[in-house]
């Protein structure tokens, strides 16, 4: 393993951690107010954009920067971004309703949207090993989703959807931009989601105003997923090809999972630890098993 690709393998590390807390922050908002997807995205992304903002504009560094990501990678961010709001919006929309393990692992087929993408249109190329965990994996996944009672059909397909609109934006990153600033390309897609979330609940007539405790937590998690993991997740682009990008990110469900159980009360029975077994031994194969190379 080179040192670019542990420093990518670190910043997808730091990913998972973050993500997995903004997950279960939402989860619980979810669940104690019943705060519909888009206000609770459109004030937590909002809330975290103002918070940073300071740090991006009072630096005559960081300004040039944001301006370099503007005018060189402009296109792809807004393109990215569309393709992920909607993507988060389905997403919301269906945890409201499944358990979070479930839902935290059905989400992770995007590993098998970003091989796919990698190996058919960038040229990326995988190891027989890697291709048998990533079925491994996948066989997990598949298992986890069709828990009979904690996760419906309808929910399924919208996580699987959102999973494919996720594994775009990773896409085009690798395509079009040679080398993402990762802090500079999470803030001003703070920006840009903030935009989308208040037209998209102002069009369909569910815009108002939560209470300022519910908004603080919101932006709190927020932070923590939408900037600071989204930040780590675009620097591991430029160490790391999509096809083993999201690959690692499967630990943090397996988190998710025993969170539900140990906290939410989700249930647990042998088809759940099997397929999370499963994904354990997928993401080994996948990205830390060496082949011996004949000579």
């Amino acid at each position: 393993m080179t040192g670019n690709e542990k420093k990518g393998y670190f910043f997808v590390f730091l990913t998972g951690v973050f993500f997995a807390f903004e997950v279960i922050g939402f989860k619980e908002i979810f669940r104690i107010f019943n705060t519909e997807p888009e206000i609770a995205a459109l004030f937590g992304v909002g809330f975290a954009f103002l918070v940073v903002t300071p740090y991006f504009l009072f630096s005559k560094k960081r300004r040039i920067k944001v301006k370099t990501t503007i005018r060189r990678d402009g296109i792809i961010l807004i393109l990215g971004t569309i393709s992920n709001a909607i993507g988060i919006v389905l997403y919301y929309y269906a945890l409201k309703q499944t358990d979070l393990g479930p839902a935290a692992i059905l989400i992770k087929t995007t590993v098998l949207y970003n091989v796919l993408l990698g190996v058919f249109f960038l040229g990326e190329r995988l190891k027989r090993m890697e291709v048998f965990g990533i079925a491994i994996a996948i066989l997990g996944i598949y298992m986890i989703s069709t828990l009979e009672g904690q996760i419906k059909i309808v929910s399924a397909f919208c996580i699987l959807l959102s999973a494919f609109l996720f594994a775009i934006q990773s896409y085009m990153i690798k395509k079009y931009v040679p080398e993402i600033l990762g802090l500079e390309y999470a803030y001003l897609r703070l920006f840009l989601l903030s935009i989308f979330f208040f037209l998209y609940s102002v069009y369909i007539g569910s815009f108002h105003i939560p209470n300022f405790s519910i908004i603080f937590v919101l932006g709190l998690f927020s932070l923590l997923g939408y900037f600071l993991g989204r930040a780590f997740y675009f620097e591991a682009h430029n160490y790391l090809p999509i096809s083993k990008l999201n690959a690692t990110l499967l630990i943090e469900p397996i988190f998710l999972m025993f969170v539900g159980i140990l906290f939410m009360k989700e249930p647990i029975d042998g088809q759940k630890l099997f397929g999370a077994g499963l994904i354990l031994a997928g993401l080994y194969l996948i990205v830390f098993h060496k082949q011996k190379v004949k000579p």
